[in-house]
């Protein structure tokens, strides 16, 4: 994920200081964007000149000492509470009190993630999606200390960033787009269990009609466009029968038994080769590609 924050940076004219500190990245890191900025360039999502001379915006960092000169630091830690309230105490000591702090948590509540801060009024929630380079995808949330116009900065620069930001209006775990999917996921999961169906089916359910219309229409639009009552009527049948566990599903256990990681070890749901993994990756992006196009023509005003 900091791989694709930085190839977005750079691909919209920031200058980039990436650390990471697993030693012997950077070699990695350079080759990850160099492909990545080469895929937007042939899909024309930016301009060849945006991104001529790229190597001389991009710094890979030796340790934390060399972000003091940058007037935005974004994390990408593990979630973590522990790690990442470490990580922003010791920025503290390196950073001027103007340089905001975003934390790319993709559930973490803000508001705890600024505790014990001197300066917790410039940490801020800035998730991503990913790829990062591609999707519009952007969730600004503030903290209950951030001030406004930290938010406001925020703003400017997702939209720098050619994203179309996500302002959420307070703090909340899980933010709103994760809350909705894992609210899908734990039904799915909840779906699979029962012996409803198995996951093939769902997936091709879910494929063959929410990811039908749901790039262009979120799911208020999607009532409007079909009818409002209808969704009433059901919800007072329906809403009493799906799942309300508080447990992590028993299926999502099993896979972290097995330590299953997906398609990065070939381990998931489904079954993979090196090659099949590699195969579904790269349709992932192309595809991302294709809905970005088309997420651009149908862009509500």
């Amino acid at each position: 994920m900091g791989r694709g924050i930085a190839t977005c940076l750079i691909a919209h004219g920031f200058t980039v200081v990436a650390y990471d500190p697993q030693p012997g990245q950077g070699q990695r890191t350079r080759k990850h964007i160099q492909h990545a900025l080469e895929q937007l360039r042939a899909h024309k999502n930016v301009p060849a000149t945006s991104i001529r001379n790229w190597t001389q915006r991009l710094q890979i960092a030796a340790s934390l000492e060399e972000l003091a000169p940058c007037w935005l630091v974004v994390e990408c830690i593990p979630e973590n509470m522990e790690a990442k309230q470490r990580l922003y105490q010791a920025l503290e000591a390196i950073v001027p009190a103007r340089t905001l702090l975003a934390s790319n948590t993709s559930s973490l509540p803000i508001t705890l993630l600024q505790k014990g801060l001197r300066f917790p009024q410039r940490l801020l929630g800035m998730h991503w999606g990913e790829p990062a380079q591609i999707l519009h995808y952007l969730e600004i949330i503030p903290g209950e200390q951030t001030t406004s116009s930290v938010v406001r900065t925020a703003n400017r620069f997702a939209k720098a960033c050619g994203k179309q930001p996500t302002q959420l209006k307070r703090d909340i775990r899980g933010f709103l787009s994760n809350r909705m999917m894992y609210a899908m996921l734990r039904e799915a999961c909840h779906l699979v269990e029962s012996g409803i169906a198995d996951m093939e089916t769902v997936d091709r359910s879910f494929r063959n009609d929410i990811g039908w219309w749901a790039t262009i229409a979120g799911p208020f639009r999607w009532m409007d466009l079909t009818g409002i009552p209808a969704y009433a009527t059901v919800m007072e049948g329906l809403l009493p029968e799906l799942s309300n566990s508080t447990e992590v599903p028993r299926l999502m256990q099993d896979m972290v038994k097995r330590k299953a990681l997906g398609i990065q070890n070939q381990r998931g749901f489904y079954r993979y080769t090196r090659s099949s993994a590699k195969k579904w990756e790269e349709r992932w992006v192309e595809f991302t590609y294709e809905i970005e196009k088309l997420a651009t023509r149908y862009a509500a005003e």
